[in-house]
């Protein structure tokens, strides 16, 4: 039984026992992970009593060769995020990207990339006014699909690579993964306005991405397709999406053709 160690987020709490929890973490080095504290909710355990959702951990846990849950030996709280709990929308979205990260952090390939960009997004999620919390999921979506390199194309065509026309509306397709050109079929027509946007957030960091200020139709098309390609690369529809995004079901109307498993 080989011992290990990480620092994990952790985004999922399940009672056990009377005295124990199931807690699954995206790791830094270990990817998703999902182990049994023994004794979690005694206060002289070894993780100084019941673990906590949304905080950061170092984590030492043993892992067996046959698989299945690992053990949690010792857990330490290094960052905890009380600003969340203090507002609902900044919360749900916090649980939303937690929910997310599960998702796309299975594996230990890219770990460090998920972790960090799970931290970085509570953080910014902690500070953020609550305008612009929207801005922090879209920086949050963008760069969990570029992490997992499943950043749509949006320079030629995803289908046979030829360049794009520059005027009129483009059309972007999910399943070809970005921008179809005049000789592919398909697609879903998006306003350039609205791509322009797309690529600036796909480049921001959590701080600029505050900064931008999106019109009505502008900002539902941006929504719309950063939840959408999320969900399509996970292969199912976010069980949070409907608390951060009201209208989850014309977003799968539109960008998503067929639905994917709840």
């Amino acid at each position: 039984m080989a011992i290990e160690k990480a620092t994990g987020i952790t985004v999922r709490l399940a009672d056990y026992s009377e005295t124990s929890q199931i807690a699954t973490f995206v790791t830094d080095v270990a990817g998703r992970l999902s182990a049994i504290a023994k004794g979690a909710r005694r206060t002289n355990s070894a993780t100084g009593g019941p673990l906590d959702l949304l905080t950061v951990n170092e984590i030492v846990f043993s892992t067996s060769r046959s698989g299945g849950l690992a053990t949690l030996r010792e857990a330490r709280t290094m960052e905890q995020f009380p600003a969340l709990g203090r507002c609902v929308p900044r919360y749900y979205a916090a649980l939303y990207c937690a929910e997310v990260s599960a998702f796309y952090s299975e594996g230990s390939e890219g770990s460090s990339g998920h972790f960090d960009l799970l931290r970085d997004s509570l953080r910014a999620l902690s500070n953020v006014q609550e305008e612009s919390l929207t801005n922090i999921l879209f920086y949050f979506e963008s760069h969990v699909l570029a992490v997992s390199g499943l950043s749509p194309n949006l320079a030629t065509c995803a289908r046979c690579g030829r360049g794009v026309p520059t005027r009129g509306p483009a059309r972007i397709s999910l399943e070809d993964g970005g921008l179809l050109c005049d000789a592919c079929s398909g697609g879903v027509e998006i306003r350039r306005g609205s791509l322009a946007a797309l690529r600036r957030i796909f480049e921001s960091t959590p701080q600029n991405v505050q900064r931008l200020k999106l019109g009505r139709d502008l900002h539902r098309d941006v929504s719309g397709f950063l939840a959408a390609a999320v969900a399509h690369g996970a292969g199912r529809v976010p069980r949070l999406l409907r608390y951060v995004r009201p209208d989850a079901g014309n977003i799968r109307q539109r960008w998503m053709g067929a639905p994917v498993n709840r």
